[in-house]
């Protein structure tokens, strides 16, 4: 589920990539999630702001970040 989420941030980013004020959030946002794939801690401000801050696809993924059963203790 994790790997889908970065493939729709991804998606996210290269759809906004013609307008550079979106990017400049969605850009650290794809990075800081690709870091924290393969921990087991819940970004629940990620999600969060990935649903606010970006396209449809983005609120997919945070959709998918905040469902993610990894991140449950």
């Amino acid at each position: 589920m994790r790997s889908t989420a970065k493939g729709f941030f991804l998606v996210t980013l290269i759809l906004s990539c013609f307008v550079i004020i979106p990017l400049a959030w969605t850009i650290p946002m794809y990075i800081r999630y690709g870091k924290a794939v393969n921990d087991k801690q819940p970004h629940i401000a990620l999600g969060v702001c990935s649903i606010i801050f970006t396209g449809i696809f983005g609120v997919v993924a945070g959709i998918l970040i905040l469902c993610d059963p990894k991140g449950k203790k």
